[in-house]
């Protein structure tokens, strides 16, 4: 039980560090660059079997820049079908591809009533790559690669090697309908998991998107306008991390599931801000097993708050390729 809980919180931190990077919002934009920034606080959450309180504040900065792109079009006529789908297909080839390059710093304060130095403060930056390019059946090939430094101040002097990678496809069905799928992998001071992953969106009428991405999040999405974004669902989230427990350095295991209710405003073609309000109705902390200590610690559910705002810059893939084939 012990390894599959250790198990279960390095599948949800790989999938969220990456699942930051390719989420909805990126799938919309097909990897437009950006700048993003997050705030949030879990309000105090009693552990259930003791006196203490679990607290934290974050601050999340992502940015997403192009390294390389590459767009070629040729169009040449095709009539030997008469069908305009098969025309399309037949008569225009592209050959499309962009590199960007990701940087995130996330810092945390969390509180951890029990310990002697409650406050802990915890530093996780992340440096890598993300690939996009166009397939011959016009489907998106997307990859990344990262490698991180996740410490608590006082342990960054010997940090644990972290890394993660994925690779996947997104077939489009049109302006709102796609389906995802992939592997992944993650390693994380000592632990290695691969997994596969699922995920897309789903049109249901004329203003609601269903979202999915197995198996870390679901949620139902309402837009009545291009600048509103009203989104409703449950998401898992979680991190693991070096930090100092009994004068020792061990790895903190943090996860949770909540509900959540998400308003995005979209100000201009450059600006979008949001704001999130959720419960989390599933906590845990855990820490590396220590012989003579208690590592595993249940925490009571609790509220939380979120707010940020990304600032978008460059051209998505698709403006390029358009550009490409109306120069031609």
């Amino acid at each position: 039980m012990k390894k599959f809980s250790l198990i279960l919180i390095l599948l949800i931190s790989g999938f969220i560090s990456w699942s930051q990077t390719f989420e909805v919002e990126q799938i919309e934009q097909l990897f437009r660059p950006r700048l993003r920034f997050d705030s949030k606080y879990i309000f105090d959450s009693k552990f259930n079997d003791t006196s203490s309180v679990f607290r934290q504040g974050e601050a999340n900065a992502v940015f997403t820049f192009p390294i390389k792109t590459r767009v070629d079009t040729d169009i040449k006529l095709d009539l030997s079908s008469l069908k305009l789908k098969d025309i399309l297909r037949n008569s225009v080839r592209i050959k499309a591809s962009q590199v960007m390059g990701v940087f995130r710093v996330n810092v945390k304060q969390t509180h951890i009533g029990f310990d002697s130095l409650p406050n802990k403060n915890i530093v996780n930056v992340t440096g890598g790559i993300l690939g996009v390019r166009l397939t011959r059946k016009y489907r998106i090939m997307f990859y990344s690669a990262n490698a991180s430094f996740a410490e608590q101040d006082i342990t960054a002097n010997a940090p644990g090697a972290r890394a993660s990678a994925l690779l996947g496809q997104l077939h489009l069905r049109g302006l709102k309908k796609n389906f995802f799928y992939g592997v992944a992998a993650t390693y994380s001071d000592g632990l290695f998991l691969p997994a596969a992953f699922f995920g897309g969106s789903q049109p249901i009428g004329r203003k609601f998107i269903f979202n999915y991405t197995l198996p870390v999040q679901l949620n139902l999405q309402y837009r009545d306008d291009r600048r509103t974004l009203i989104t409703l669902g449950v998401t898992a989230d979680g991190y693991r991390t070096g930090i100092n427990y009994k004068t020792k350095r061990v790895n903190l295991n943090y996860t949770s599931a909540s509900a959540y209710l998400n308003l995005r405003y979209k100000f201009t073609n450059t600006l979008v801000a949001r704001v999130e309000g959720g419960y989390i109705f599933y906590q845990n902390l855990k820490y590396t097993p220590m012989d003579g200590y208690r590592t595993n610690f249940s925490i009571a559910p609790g509220p939380y708050v979120q707010a940020g705002f990304s600032v978008l810059f460059g051209q998505t893939l698709w403006e390029k390729i358009a550009n490409e084939i109306f120069k031609n």
